[in-house]
C-alpha cells in the first residue's frame, strides 16, 4: 500500500509544476493573431494595451477552466495562488487589471465550461471597430481561436 505522505508530495509537485508552467506560458503568449482578428493594429497603443489586458485575463480564466479537469479539488486554490504570485512579481496597474479581468472571465466561463466560447468571443468583438456585417464570421473565428488556446493550455498544463 502506498504511503499517503508520498502521494500527497507527488500531488503537490504536480500542482507546483502546473503553476510554474502556466506562469511561463503567460509570459510567452503572443496575441498578435487575436489582435489582428479584432482589427487592432500596432499603432493603436491604448486599444492594444487594453486588449492585451483582456486577452491575458481570458488566458488566466482558460487556465482555470483546464485546471478544473485535471485538479478539480485544487483548481480554485491554484488560481488564487497563481494570482497572488502574479501580483507579487508584477506589481503595477496593468497586472492588477489583468488579474481582475481573469477573475471576471472565469465568472463568465464557470457556468458554461468549455462547451461554447461564442459568448466570450462576442464580448471580445464588442471592443472591435469592425463592420457589423463581419461580426458573425469574426465571432466564429475568434471562438475557434479561443478553443485552440484552451486546448494548448490544457495540453501544456503539466
Amino acid at each position: 500500500m502506498p504511503n499517503p505522505a508520498e502521494i500527497y508530495e507527488e500531488e503537490q509537485s504536480f500542482v507546483q509544476l502546473a503553476l510554474d508552467n502556466f506562469a511561463a506560458l503567460l509570459d510567452d503568449v503572443d496575441f498578435s493573431a487575436e489582435l489582428a482578428l479584432l482589427g487592432i493594429g500596432r499603432l493603436q497603443f491604448l486599444r492594444r494595451r487594453q486588449m492585451l489586458v483582456e486577452l491575458r485575463g481570458l488566458y488566466i480564466a482558460l487556465w482555470r477552466l483546464a485546471l478544473g479537469r485535471s485538479f478539480p479539488n485544487d483548481a480554485d486554490t491554484m488560481l488564487s495562488v497563481f494570482l497572488h504570485r502574479y501580483l507579487m512579481t508584477n506589481n503595477d496597474k496593468l497586472a492588477r487589471a489583468t488579474a481582475e479581468r481573469g477573475r471576471q472571465y472565469w465568472g463568465m466561463l464557470e457556468p458554461i465550461g468549455d462547451s461554447n466560447f461564442t459568448i466570450i468571443a462576442e464580448h471580445l468583438i464588442s471592443f472591435s471597430t469592425r463592420d457589423e456585417k463581419e461580426r458573425p464570421a469574426l465571432i466564429l473565428k475568434l471562438a475557434l481561436d479561443i478553443r485552440s488556446i484552451y486546448r494548448t493550455i490544457f495540453d501544456k498544463l503539466i
